[in-house]
C-alpha cells in the first residue's frame, strides 16, 4: 500500500504455466469466468508447455473462452500459439515467461546486483532473448503485443520495450527452472524407476513441497530459500527485489503486475 496507494485489480489470471497435468477442467474455467465477470475483471488464461495430449486438453478451454466473450491466453509453447492463431483468432496471445530466456540462478546472480559498482557482467545478466530486435519483430508479426518476464534477482534490463512490446511481470515468486520430469510424481517408485518422463500423475505436487537453502554458499546468502513444487523450482522475491520492481512500475516500464500469493502450482477441477 505504501508503494502503490489504493490497489485496483483489472484482470483475473487463471490456469497453470508449468505442467499440463494441472490444466483446469472446462467446468473450473467456467466458474472462474463467471467470478471474473461478477467482479468486472478481464480474463487471462495461463497455459503451460504441452504435449499433443496437452494441446487436446487446451482446445475445449479455448472454445469456452472464445464463446464467453474472449480474453487473453498466456502461451509458453509455440504449438499453443499456432493453435490460437489458426483456430481462435479472437483470443489475445501473450508470450509467457517460460519463453523468456534469462539466466535464473538466485544462488549467484544477486551478488552481481549488490557489487559496489555496476559491471559489464551485470548488464549482460539482466538481458534476455527479448533484446533481439528481429525476435521482437517476429512476435509482433505473430500478433503478440505483450510479453511476460520474471523479476530477476540480478535485476532486469527492460530496454526491449523500445520495440513496441508491453511488459508484464509476476510477484512475489519467480521461477528458476521447470521440466517434464517431476520429482513428486516419482515418490512412490523404486529408485531405478524414479525421474522418468511420462510417469503417471496423481497430483502429488499438491501435497508435497521441498524447501532448499544455500548451506554451502560461499556468499552471504545462506539463509535465502528456494522451493521445488512438482516439476518446477521457484524463488521468493527479497525486499530489495520488490523495491526495484516497484521502481520500474512507477517509471512506467511495466504495464502489468500479476500477484500470485502462493506458488503457482495449484490444480483446479
Amino acid at each position: 500500500m505504501t508503494e502503490f496507494g489504493d490497489i485496483r485489480f483489472t484482470h483475473c489470471a487463471f490456469g497453470n504455466e508449468f505442467c499440463e497435468h494441472l490444466i483446469p477442467s472446462v467446468s473450473a474455467l467456467q466458474t472462474a469466468l463467471t467470478a471474473a465477470q461478477q467482479q468486472q475483471l478481464s480474463f487471462t488464461l495461463l497455459t503451460p508447455y504441452v504435449s499433443n495430449e496437452g494441446i487436446a486438453a487446451l482446445r475445449p478451454l479455448f472454445e469456452r473462452l472464445a464463446g464467453n466473450g474472449g480474453g487473453e491466453v498466456v502461451f509458453n509453447d509455440w504449438g499453443v500459439l499456432n493453435l490460437l492463431r489458426r483456430d481462435f483468432p479472437t483470443l489475445i496471445p501473450i508470450q509467457g515467461r517460460l519463453l523468456n530466456k534469462s539466466l535464473r540462478d538466485p544462488r549467484v546472480t544477486p551478488m552481481y546486483a549488490t557489487a559496489p559498482a555496476p559491471s559489464s557482467a551485470l548488464n549482460v545478466l539482466q538481458r534476455s532473448n527479448l533484446d533481439c530486435e528481429s525476435y521482437a519483430a517476429l512476435l509482433t508479426g505473430l500478433g503478440v503485443q505483450t510479453v511476460e518476464t520474471d523479476n530477476l534477482p540480478q535485476g532486469n534490463d527492460l530496454s526491449f520495450a523500445q520495440y513496441g512490446l508491453r511488459i508484464a511481470t509476476y510477484a512475489p515468486f519467480g521461477f528458476i527452472s521447470t521440466s517434464r520430469i517431476c520429482m513428486a510424481a516419482g515418490l512412490h517408485y523404486r529408485k531405478a524407476d524414479k525421474f522418468q518422463p511420462g510417469a503417471p500423475c496423481r497430483h502429488e505436487c499438491q501435497t508435497h513441497l521441498l524447501e532448499y537453502s544455500y548451506t554451502n554458499s560461499p556468499f552471504g546468502n545462506r539463509d535465502q530459500k528456494f522451493f521445488l513444487k512438482g516439476n518446477s523450482y521457484f524463488y521468493a522475491h527479497t525486499e530489495s527485489m520488490l523495491h526495484a520492481l516497484f521502481a520500474q512500475i512507477r517509471a512506467g516500464q511495466i504495464a502489468r503486475l500479476t500477484w500470485q500469493p502462493r506458488l503457482p502450482m495449484t490444480v483446479a477441477h
